[in-house]
């Protein structure tokens, strides 16, 4: 029974880019990959845009896209269409799955910041573009490095993923919590943030370590201060453009933001 907390009383989690798999790089792996198997090079760059949605949305929105749809009709003499969508996503679930495997760190802080959270009475899920059947590895990887959410919500559990709000009310209705106002979603994409517009939850983003930098620890380092800092700097502005109540690095940032939604919601606002 969750306790009657005067302010945030649930956190949902994205995974890669948010909680593990620093610059968000495996998904990424994936995409390119999956693509170069049928012949057509996408750019990482172009592979990142849909990121956060239905992997199968996902590929989707990466046929469609018009470059990428024009090279696939190049290559194949015609504009994929839905049953190439099918018959190349049929083999992206064990393809994905053997990417992830070198993509499982988990991010600095999130061991900590969610095992805090979870000591003050605060209920943690994650929700993901990734199918069940991707989600064994990641799921033992998380719980060796400790992190261990109370649900892991995927899209085929409930119909459909982000930007819809299905899986926030998912978790909401596993954990038996309400109102969707004492909610906070944290993740690194546009995606990420419709999915909490969508369910009436408070969004907060990662920079730092997620999809919209890019970039490994070591490439983050290597480049130099100035044009770090002006990356990170444009990552805010999108972030806030798209709707984040907060911004943040990392997760390891995040606890002075839960209090300070815990604050404003016992004021009575809303997301």
């Amino acid at each position: 029974m969750t306790p009657n907390l005067p302010g945030v009383r649930a956190v949902i989690f994205d995974i890669s880019g948010t909680v593990m798999d620093f610059g968000s790089r495996g998904p990424v792996a994936a995409f390119v990959e999956l693509f170069a198997r049928h012949g057509v090079a996408i750019t990482e760059a172009e592979a990142r845009m849909p990121m956060g949605k239905h992997k199968l949305d996902h590929v989707w929105a990466l046929l469609t896209h018009p470059p990428v749809a024009e090279r696939w009709q190049q290559v194949h003499g015609e504009l994929p269409d839905q049953e190439t969508l099918h018959r190349i996503y049929a083999g992206f679930g064990a393809l994905q799955t053997e990417v992830l495997k070198g993509y499982l760190d988990l991010l600095p802080g999130v061991a900590d910041v969610t095992a805090q959270l979870q000591k003050q009475g605060i209920r943690i899920a994650s929700t993901t573009g990734f199918e069940t059947s991707m989600m064994t590895d990641v799921k033992a990887a998380a719980a060796a490095q400790g992190y261990t959410p109370e649900f892991w919500v995927c899209p085929d559990l409930t119909g459909g993923g982000r930007p819809a709000p299905w899986m926030i009310y998912y978790a909401a209705r596993q954990l038996g919590v309400y109102p969707l106002r004492t909610f906070v979603k944290v993740g690194d994409t546009e995606a990420d943030l419709g999915e909490a517009a969508n369910a009436g939850v408070w969004a907060v983003s990662v920079v730092r370590t997620g999809n919209e930098i890019g970039l490994s620890r070591e490439q983050l380092a290597a480049l130099p201060e100035a044009a770090r800092e002006a990356r990170f700097a444009a990552a805010r502005e999108r972030f806030l453009a798209w709707g984040a109540h907060y911004v943040i690095d990392s997760v390891a940032d995040l606890p002075p933001v839960i209090a300070a939604i815990s604050e404003r919601i016992e004021r009575g606002e809303r997301p």
